[in-house]
C-alpha cells in the first residue's frame, strides 16, 4: 500500500505542529477533519481527537465530489456550500484510539456508527474507498507508526 507524501510529512510533525494536520475520516469522497490532539503514539493507549472546521468544508466544496456547486453542475456557490456544511456538521468531533501492540484501532465519530479494525488485515481485505478502510489505515499510521511498519502499512518497510 502506498502512502502520500502528505501522510509521510504528518509523521514528522511535533504535537504543536499537528494542530494543522488532517484527521483522516472514513469516507474517501467526504471531507477530512482537523487533528486537534494526539497522545500516546506507539503505545497501548494511543489517542487522537479531531473536529471539522471551515477549512475542511472549503477543501471539500472546492473539490465537490457530489456535484453540488455551480462549477460542477450543481446549484450552490462554493461559499454557499461551505456555509451549508458548516451549519449542518460544523460541530462534529472525532476520536480514534489504538492499542499498537495488539494492532487494534477504534474510530468514534460524533454521529454514525463506531468502527473497529485489527491489523494486520487479512490478505483478501477490501481496502477500497467504498470499504471505508483507507482512512482507518491512515489513522492507525498516525497513532502507531512503528506497528504500521511491522504490518507493512508504511512506504519505508
Amino acid at each position: 500500500m502506498k502512502i502520500s507524501l502528505l501522510s509521510i510529512a504528518l509523521f514528522t510533525f511535533s504535537l504543536s505542529a499537528a494542530q494543522a494536520a488532517e484527521f483522516p475520516l472514513a469516507s474517501c469522497a467526504g471531507w477530512n477533519g482537523t487533528l486537534v490532539s494526539r497522545s500516546g503514539t506507539d503505545s497501548s493507549a494511543a489517542v487522537m481527537e479531531g473536529n471539522v472546521n471551515q477549512a475542511n468544508f472549503q477543501e471539500y466544496c472546492e473539490r465537490d465530489p457530489g456535484g453540488e456547486t455551480r462549477a460542477h453542475g450543481g446549484k450552490l456557490t462554493v461559499k454557499q456550500c461551505v456555509a451549508m456544511y458548516t451549519k449542518e456538521n460544523g460541530r462534529d468531533t472525532f476520536r480514534s484510539t489504538a492499542n499498537c501492540s495488539e494492532g487494534t484501532l477504534s474510530f468514534e465519530p460524533s454521529a454514525g456508527t463506531p468502527q473497529s479494525v485489527t491489523f494486520p488485515l487479512p490478505e483478501n481485505s477490501d481496502v477500497s474507498c467504498a470499504s471505508g478502510m483507507p482512512p482507518l489505515i491512515e489513522q492507525f499510521r498516525l497513532l502507531c507508526p512503528q506497528a504500521a511498519r511491522e504490518f507493512h502499512l508504511m512506504d519505508d518497510e
